[in-house]
Formats: C-alpha cells, sequence, structure tokens
C-alpha cells in the first residue's frame, strides 16, 4: 500500500542492484506504476541488514559487512519534483 491504496505490482527484477551509502545491495525489485521515483524496502530487506528505522531523526540505521551505516530517510512527500516541461523557463 502507498498512501492508503493497494499498487499491484506490474512485474519484477530479479537481483537488482541498489546502492545506499557504501553498502551495495541487491533486492527483488518490485515494479508499480507510481508518478513517483520512490524506493521502500520492505520487511525482509530490513530483517536482512538488521535495520531501525529513526522516525524521530528521520534516520535509516543498519548493519552492512560488520559495519553500522546511518542514512537520511526522505519523504518523497517532502521532495520538490520539477516539472521537466518547464526547464526552458529556468
Amino acid at each position: 500500500m502507498i498512501d492508503g491504496k493497494l499498487q499491484l505490482a506490474v512485474g519484477v527484477v530479479v537481483n537488482t542492484f541498489v546502492m545506499i551509502a557504501d553498502a551495495q545491495t541487491h533486492i527483488p525489485l518490485q515494479v508499480i506504476n507510481f508518478s513517483f521515483k520512490t524506493l521502500l524496502l520492505g520487511t525482509n530487506w530490513l530483517d536482512r541488514y538488521k535495520a531501525d528505522i529513526l522516525s524521530n531523526t528521520r534516520k535509516l540505521k543498519f548493519k552492512y559487512q560488520g559495519c553500522t551505516i546511518e542514512v537520511n530517510v526522505i519523504n518523497s512527500k517532502d521532495q520538490t519534483v520539477l516539472d521537466k516541461s518547464n526547464l526552458n523557463m529556468l
């Protein structure tokens, strides 16, 4: 579910390479019809990398090859999306 609406996967890309900070991970990527470029990490990924989502500081902390990695969590609703049709106005 995204924004309270059920989203069906239109396909799966097996063994997709995802780089988060210095961590090179591989995940099965489920593709959905969604207008934003958003990556949602599922519970399987969170469990595998012993991840914690620290909502009060907007951080994602996880283990990778014996190291703890901490990155900022960015809410897609906080992002400004540039309308490509207005590029010539810049």
